[in-house]
C-alpha cells in the first residue's frame, strides 16, 4: 500500500513493463494494465528478445536438456526466433484485451540487453515506472533520478526483479541543491 501511495505522490505518467518470452506473463499483464489504469498512466509493454540467448542458440555446440526427459536437444536459433515472435503476438493480444479500450498503451518488440532497453525506455522527462519481467508490481520501487539512469545501475535491480521509479532531474542534482551550487 505504501508503494502505491509513493507512486501516486510522484505522479507516474508512464509505466514501462518488460515482457519476456519465457515467463508466464498474461496474469501479470492484466495486473499491470489495472495499475496503469488506476494511475492514469500510459503503458508501454516492451517485449524483449534477449540478444545473448539468440547468440548462444546460433553456436554449433549449444544445446538444451529437457526437464522431463533429460534428453539433449540442439538449440535452433531460427526456431527460437519464431517462438519469440509467436509469444510476442500472444502477449500483444492479451494486452489489447486487458486494455478494455480504456487504457493508453503501446507494444514494442526490441532486441538487446534488458537493462539497456529499459534504461532507454525510461529516459523521458516525466516520472516513469520501470517493471522488469516477473516484477512484483506491489513492491516498493527503487528511485533513480533520470540523469543518473545507466545500464550499469539498472542491471542489478532488474536481476532482482525490483520495480524502478525514474524521476526527472540531472545527475548530481540532489548534491548541487544540498551544497547550494
Amino acid at each position: 500500500m505504501a508503494a502505491k501511495a509513493a507512486r501516486a505522490q510522484v505522479g507516474v505518467r508512464r509505466i514501462v513493463a518488460a515482457l519476456h518470452w519465457q515467463r508466464p506473463a498474461e496474469r501479470s499483464l492484466l495486473d499491470i494494465a489495472d495499475l496503469a489504469r488506476e494511475m492514469q498512466a500510459e503503458l508501454l509493454a516492451l517485449f524483449i528478445e534477449d540478444l545473448d540467448l539468440l547468440h548462444l542458440a546460433a553456436l554449433p555446440f549449444a544445446a538444451q536438456i529437457g526437464a522431463a526427459s533429460a534428453t539433449r536437444h540442439a538449440l535452433d536459433a531460427a526456431a527460437l526466433e519464431q517462438l519469440m515472435r509467436a509469444r510476442a503476438a500472444e502477449l500483444r493480444s492479451a494486452l489489447e484485451q486487458a486494455s478494455g479500450g480504456t487504457l493508453r498503451w503501446s507494444f514494442r518488440i526490441a532486441r538487446g540487453s534488458p537493462a539497456r532497453l529499459l534504461a532507454a525506455a525510461g529516459a523521458e522527462d516525466a516520472p516513469t515506472l520501470l517493471l522488469p519481467a516477473g516484477a512484483d508490481i506491489a513492491a516498493a520501487a527503487h528511485p533513480i533520478v533520470l540523469g543518473e539512469l545507466t545500464e550499469a545501475l539498472l542491471a542489478p535491480l532488474l536481476a532482482r526483479r525490483q520495480p524502478v521509479l525514474v524521476r526527472p532531474g540531472a545527475a548530481g542534482g540532489a548534491a548541487r541543491r544540498a551544497t547550494g551550487r
